[in-house]
């Protein structure tokens, strides 16, 4: 019988096809958990293949990944031209000239046991008029322009400052890439030309790239982006076409000039087709 620890040490040589945001943020995550003195780990990716370069807007979530690879915030900040974020605002989604911000912290405080928002609708039916918006400090903060980091301050709204990032996506994966490389990835350049599968049982035995040489490994990722290589390419694993749930299959990234001081929240505007986001960067918008 085969345990979890007998299958994981069968894995040693690991290649990841595609680079991108995806393919770095991969490779950094596995560099630095496997350590490589048990695990050879490479990137296959080719500089031909353009990547979906444009401001990235993220969700609080990113921060864990940022602290798994025990990065300085402030270093990455500087380096990927990002700025903060403490939500989204929706403009014109209920209705034309309407606008809500979505923030990413809690709205008021919770009082003996029950969450804040049950006490706010229940002073709407006792004829309260207070927006429930005016008990969000990150909404607040984002409608004057504010930000900051939490501080360690117990009973304080200030210790659970929410937030996330945008970023320049292609400046976080060369980012990303100098953190892979320092912790062992090797990074191949070249196109795969043909995937080998193995007789026995289907699964991926190698690459073989344009120029001609092979690469073998225990374990692939796909990374590959819209053309699904080796998930879609090669393993045939199917397609499930939304096309009937999202009628919007098109999106245009349009870099433009920084006009103002960056606001700390992305904004979804709606459209006659489809929304429009606006990501503020350092450097432009």
């Amino acid at each position: 019988m085969t345990n979890e620890k007998d299958v994981s040490s069968n894995i040693q040589d690991i290649i990841i096809v595609g680079g991108g945001t995806a393919g770095w943020m991969t490779a950094a995550a596995m560099s630095k958990i496997l350590r490589k003195e048990h695990y050879n780990i490479k990137l296959i990716e080719s500089e031909d293949i353009g990547t979906v370069g444009v401001g990235e807007a993220t969700i609080p979530q990113i921060q864990l990944f940022n602290e798994l690879l025990g990065f300085n915030e402030n270093d990455f900040v500087r380096e990927t031209n990002a700025t903060f974020k403490l939500g989204i605002e929706f403009v014109d989604w209920k209705k034309k000239g309407h606008a809500y911000i979505h923030p990413f912290g809690k709205y008021g405080m919770d009082m003996e046991g029950i969450q804040f928002h049950h006490f706010w609708l229940r002073g709407q039916k006792l004829g309260e008029t207070t927006p429930v918006d005016d008990f969000s400090l990150q909404i607040a903060a984002a409608r004057l322009g504010k930000f900051q980091r939490p501080e360690d301050i117990p009973n304080s709204p200030l210790s659970g400052i929410n937030y996330a990032f945008q970023f320049d996506a292609g400046l976080y994966a060369k980012f990303l890439r100098r953190l892979a490389e320092n912790h062992g990835v090797q990074r191949i350049e070249g196109k795969v030309s043909n995937v080998t599968q193995r007789g026995t049982d289907g699964f991926i035995e190698s690459v073989t790239l344009e120029k001609g040489d092979t690469h073998a490994a225990d374990l692939f990722i796909d990374c590959s982006g819209f053309r699904g290589l080796l998930i879609e390419g090669a393993l045939k694993t199917g397609y499930e076409d939304w096309s009937h749930y999202l009628p919007c299959n098109r999106a245009v990234a349009i870099a433009c000039e920084k006009i103002e001081e960056p606001i700390p929240f992305t904004k979804a505007t709606a459209k006659t087709s489809g929304w429009q986001w606006r990501i503020p960067l350092q450097s432009r918008t």
